[in-house]
């Protein structure tokens, strides 16, 4: 087990941060919901390109939830497609991420002007502009202009350790498909490590890459029962909490 500072995690033994991407329906009418009725907070990532979407996201943020950043395109890899002429982010350069990016953010800031800062999400996981030899990482880039950022679970393992993660790259658990013994299992594992463990999910009962209500409910359940050695708190908040450890340490 690693080394678990008090400070990294609220004085529990491990994190969780529940992530929502794509800011779909089920997010709005199933996840909120029940969140709040077992008071929980989670990171909703939002695609900035519908302004009447994003004030929908409005009264979750009172009441506690993250909004975050998921750009306003939300550009993936084109390799998964078949057509001739698709285009895809590897068709971008750092310049055209750069302006995506502050696009995004000023989209953001005036949707939620009372928000300070944001952490960020990678679109389809992908941290990358261009191919072969004019690939680049744009994980600079969003270093520069957020507090944290959660890709996927490219390496070898999901989980982040505190004393080390890359904040602005940081693993997630992908819970499309899983049952509640999965994730509640992933969890589980995470406690054990003594590391952060961040959930990625899509639909609810809902649309592409979905879990289902009940064991999304049961996984709830599972959080809400272990409370003292699991801090579930949004992203951003666990990020801040790391932070601060690391500068406290370095003094």
């Amino acid at each position: 087990m690693s080394p678990v500072h008090p400070a990294w995690f609220a004085g529990r033994d491990s994190a969780v941060s529940l992530t929502f991407d794509d800011g779909m329906d089920s997010h709005l009418h199933a996840v909120v919901p029940a969140l709040d009725a077992r008071a929980m907070a989670g990171t909703f990532y939002v695609k900035t390109d519908d302004a009447e979407r994003l004030k929908c996201f409005r009264e979750p943020q009172r009441r506690g939830h993250e909004i975050g950043n998921h750009t306003v395109h939300h550009w993936c890899s084109r390799a998964h497609r078949a057509e001739a002429d698709a285009r895809g982010i590897e068709d971008l350069t750092l310049a055209d991420m750069a302006a995506e990016l502050d696009e995004s953010d000023r989209r953001l800031r005036a949707a939620f002007p009372d928000v300070q800062s944001f952490s960020f999400c990678y679109p389809c996981y992908d941290t990358f502009v261009g191919q072969g030899a004019t690939r680049r990482s744009y994980v600079p880039l969003v270093a520069a202009r957020f507090c944290a950022a959660r890709g996927g679970s490219e390496n070898s393992t999901p989980y982040n350790s505190p004393v080390h993660t890359d904040l602005w790259c940081l693993r997630s658990v992908r819970c499309e498909y899983m049952s509640a013994g999965q994730l509640i299992a992933a969890v589980e594992r995470g406690r054990e490590l003594g590391m952060w463990t961040i959930l990625t999910f899509h639909g609810v009962d809902e649309g592409h890459l979905p879990v289902t209500g009940d064991d999304f409910g049961a996984l709830l359940d599972h959080l809400a029962g272990r409370k003292d050695e699991l801090w579930v708190a949004p992203l951003i908040q666990v990020a801040r909490s790391i932070s601060a450890a690391r500068e406290a340490m370095r003094r």
